[in-house]
């Protein structure tokens, strides 16, 4: 049903503006009250361990340069320059606060001109106007100029500005979150990448040890010292390490492709920078976690998911008062003439007056609208409680792990010193006849699993920092930090 249109005296209307242009009706938004545990467990759990975690002391926004690895730190620069969904993320901040100004401009009213020159001739068998008088041709000049404003009499153009500018905000630490997820990822894939390298290492190394034993049982049996079958079970293992080779070499290749890709280039891009072997970042001796109340206004996506509750609470608003009337001031001047040489001569026009508006019956259209946005405010307070939720478990799993793990690879380091000490003796006893060659090559395979176990072990312990600085939710505050002098020096030209 077309809207009910009134148009009233000034001075009523006036009165009217000035009782409710400070009225906007729907809930204010309150942000909600999150109950948080006062520390982190775990954070003892590492004992004696190398890296003790620390939770009196701020978290760092820089985390990836405490690992002391200038390629890493040159990795991530390049990273959060180049890295295309940081680039697409931007973008749809740009849009977002774009849409914020386009709520905002409601605020003004709207002024257009026109500029017409028109012939008509009716038809002799029609009725006349709208199509011209029948059988005659008709000019119409005009020049005119129309203004229109509407009184935001129930916060209807407040309301869509709040809800256009929480948005925005989530917008913008959507992006903050994705530069975490980079710098996590490319944290990740470049320790991996380190650990793979020293696994091969440890790989070759072993092989040689083995080939090199397989040579003296090839001599001794050649001497009759011992049997074919203990040159065959030598050669086997041999095998057995020659075969574990090549997936350590394509994972190699993977992170690199891995890499390449995160910072914006072609797969094999950062072949040749990173094909050299270097060590895994080692964690620093101390970590600090902060408090859990932190997580709230650190973590991008908590506040992300704040600010989608703050923005549908806005747009519950905007439902309401599509059930009040719209009041439009509007007005039109020009002129006008069917000839163009008197268009200015006594051919003035003008209108001018408000008119309100109010849908009386729409089929509960609007009253489904309503119902709609309400829900969508329980539907995003559970998302941010959720949000909090797995916030706080992200942490507690990181903390969990990086404990576990630290002490899983301080028993490996002794198995390892153990086991290198054995292949020693057994290598020893080996040549001069007192074991057999099946215990040489036993205590040689555990000392190479024992190894390729520490690699993984020390590669475990790294990226669970990395998972901790991510679930903690640092780094974007450095991003920022970085990019407001050039955004400062950028103003000032």
């Amino acid at each position: 049903m077309s809207p009910t249109v009134a148009t009233l005296p000034w001075c009523t209307l006036a009165a009217v503006s000035v009782t409710c242009a400070g009225c906007a009706v729907g809930p204010d938004y309150q942000a909600p009250e999150t109950a948080m545990p006062a520390a982190f467990h775990d954070t003892d759990a590492a004992g004696d361990q190398a890296s003790l975690v620390d939770a009196g002391k701020p978290v760092w926004v820089d985390w990836w340069t405490r690992f002391g690895d200038r390629v890493l730190d040159g990795l991530v620069d390049r990273a959060i320059a180049t890295n295309h969904e940081v680039r697409i993320a931007a973008a749809r901040v740009q849009q977002a606060r774009a849409a914020e100004r386009m709520a905002e401009s409601r605020l003004y009213p709207t002024l257009g001109f026109s500029l017409g020159a028109l012939t008509t001739r009716g038809s002799e068998k029609g009725f006349g106007v709208p199509f011209g008088i029948p059988g005659v041709n008709s000019d119409l000049f005009q020049v005119g100029f129309d203004a229109a404003y509407e009184i935001d009499l129930f916060g209807d153009v407040r309301r869509s500005i709040e809800a256009a500018g929480r948005l925005a905000e989530a917008s913008e630490d959507g992006r903050r979150q994705i530069q975490v997820t980079l710098l996590g990822e490319v944290a990740r894939n470049y320790i991996a990448l380190r650990a793979l390298q020293r696994r091969l290492q440890v790989a070759r190394g072993n092989l040689d040890d083995q080939r090199r034993t397989a040579d003296i049982v090839g001599r001794r049996f050649a001497g009759g010292l011992t049997t074919n079958f203990d040159v065959v079970r030598a050669r086997a293992q041999v095998a057995a390490t020659e075969s574990g080779i090549p997936p350590l070499e394509a994972g190699i290749r993977l992170r690199i492709h891995a890499l390449s890709v995160l910072l914006g280039e072609q797969p094999m891009a950062l072949a040749d920078e990173l094909a050299a072997a270097a060590p895994i970042p080692p964690v620093p001796p101390e970590v600090p976690v902060g408090l859990p109340s932190e997580l709230l206004r650190r973590r991008p996506d908590v506040r992300r998911a704040e600010r989608l509750l703050a923005a549908a609470t806005a747009e519950q608003g905007v439902a309401t008062a599509d059930f009040f009337p719209h009041l439009v001031l509007g007005g039109a001047v020009g002129v006008q003439s069917r000839h163009l040489d008197d268009l200015f001569n006594d051919s003035r026009y003008h209108s001018a007056g408000p008119v309100l508006e109010w849908t009386l019956f729409d089929g509960g259209r609007r009253a489904a609208n309503l119902d709609r946005s309400k829900a969508r405010v329980v539907e995003a307070l559970a998302e941010y409680e959720a949000t909090v939720l797995g916030a706080l478990q992200d942490v507690e799993d990181a903390l969990t792990s990086y404990a576990h793990d630290q002490d899983r690879r301080g028993r490996l380091r002794a198995l390892v010193a153990e086991s290198l000490e054995a292949v020693r003796i057994a290598r020893s006893q080996f040549e001069q006849g007192i074991v057999a060659l099946l215990d040489v090559i036993e205590v040689q395979r555990s000392l190479y699993a024992a190894e390729d176990n520490l690699a993984q072990a020390d590669q475990a312990v790294s990226s669970d920092l990395v998972a901790l600085y991510k679930a903690l939710g640092g780094g974007w505050e450095a991003i920022e930090a970085r990019a407001a002098p050039a955004s400062e020096a950028e103003a000032q030209r």
